[in-house]
């Protein structure tokens, strides 16, 4: 089923950072982040450090969970918090610092130049500077979204994200707790509204895990199954209603 979204000018973006136990990152990230918008929202996830006060202190609204629950309920209560005060627009990047809030520009720049209402961040236009075995996981799952869903993304995993806020309540509206950067982009495209990416530059010396492009493609998968499972169980119902019907 395809959503149309209006053009929608965009005069409010806040900036939602989900942040669990980065005391030693966040105050900077903020900080940077602020440089180019004042809104910014930090979603602690019951850090038991000083991930908080560091965020405060840097100028952040900080959103305090009493429970762990992980990255997707933190972008899930950040992203009713935004609707809630009314903004226009929401970027999403990590506390960790690994995604730069220099790059934070390149976005707005590209919503006001395309108009298009979701924005994922690709770290392709520099391939060599990506791990070999990260560059295949990162081209594995953009090929099968591509096939699969007809919505080419050239860094799917990317969490450094615009979503024009009019674009929230589709994705609140699956109930879903764990709002993955795959299943985020499934829900998209089952709704045919349109995607872009814009080139960003990852921070020096800032390196995720190396088990993580593994990770990714094992929750890939995962969401794909899930994904089609939802499908079919769906289309089943509906043909049960048809037939109750007659």
């Amino acid at each position: 089923m395809a959503t149309i979204l209006q053009y929608k000018d965009v005069k409010r973006t806040a900036v939602l950072i989900p942040a669990y136990r980065e005391e030693t990152t966040v105050a900077e990230v903020v900080a940077e982040a602020r440089r180019y918008l004042p809104d910014v929202i930090v979603v602690d996830d019951a850090s038991d450090d000083a991930t908080v006060q560091r965020a405060e202190g840097a100028g952040a609204t900080v959103i305090r969970r009493a429970v762990n629950g992980g990255k997707g309920a933190s972008l899930i209560e950040g992203f009713q918090y935004v609707l809630q005060h009314d903004f226009d627009a929401v970027i999403a990047l990590d506390a960790d610092g690994f995604h730069d809030p220099n790059q934070i520009p390149k976005f707005l720049e590209t919503y006001q130049r395309t108009h298009i209402p979701v924005l994922i961040g690709s770290r392709m236009a520099e391939p060599e500077k990506i791990p070999m075995v990260r560059r295949w996981s990162i081209r594995v799952m953009s090929y099968w979204l591509n096939r699969l869903m007809g919505v080419y993304v050239s860094d799917p995993p990317c969490g450094f994200r615009f979503y024009r806020c009019d674009v929230l309540p589709f994705l609140l509206e699956t109930g879903s707790a764990l709002p993955a950067e795959f299943e985020t982009l499934l829900h998209i495209a089952s709704r045919q509204i349109r995607v872009g990416s814009v080139r960003i530059s990852k921070k020096p010396h800032r390196h995720k895990s190396w088990i993580s492009p593994f990770r990714d493609i094992v929750r890939f998968s995962r969401v794909l199954r899930k994904y089609y499972r939802r499908r079919r169980e769906e289309a089943s119902r509906k043909r049960q209603e048809g037939h109750s019907d007659a």
